[in-house]
């Protein structure tokens, strides 16, 4: 039934609570690939170039891009490990709309996301990716509440 899980990342202990139901749900489903994605949106909308300030931000994008490749391809080992056909999308979107464009684009059968828990003000000033996916997501979505993560 879910022959492509989508997960979105975002470099939190709290994100990754969701690979054990991923490794649960993929034993159980027959899947046959999963998507690991990960938002990178640019800092900065516009491109003014004060004095060489651009090009300290194109190699602060470009560093952020890098890392971000690196983290995913170190959760998919695990994954791979285990003979799954793994798949790394790195995104410029901001993270609701990665994940909802990607899942629109690409035959995804079920998008498993964790939720930061946030409320009140927080919520208000960052907004809640989750529940944006799950308002507008073109495919079921599973979503955990993670534990708290001490630091």
């Amino acid at each position: 039934m879910y022959r492509h899980i989508l997960v979105p990342l975002d470099g939190s202990a709290l994100a990754e609570q969701v690979l054990p139901h991923v490794h649960a749900l993929a034993a159980n489903e027959g899947t046959k690939q999963i998507t690991l994605l990960r938002a990178v949106p640019p800092l900065f909308t516009t491109s003014v170039d004060y004095s060489g300030m651009l090009a300290t931000t194109a190699d602060a994008i470009t560093t952020m891009e890098q890392e971000a490749l690196e983290y995913l391809q170190h959760i998919a080992k695990q994954f791979q490990g285990e003979g799954y056909q793994v798949h790394i999308e790195i995104s410029a979107l901001p993270p609701a709309e990665a994940i909802i464009e990607y899942a629109e684009n690409h035959d995804v059968d079920l998008i498993v996301i964790a939720t930061h828990g946030r409320s009140g003000l927080s919520r208000w000033v960052f907004g809640s990716v989750t529940q944006k996916v799950v308002q507008v997501a073109p495919t079921p979505v599973l979503v955990i509440r993670p534990k708290e993560v001490k630091a």
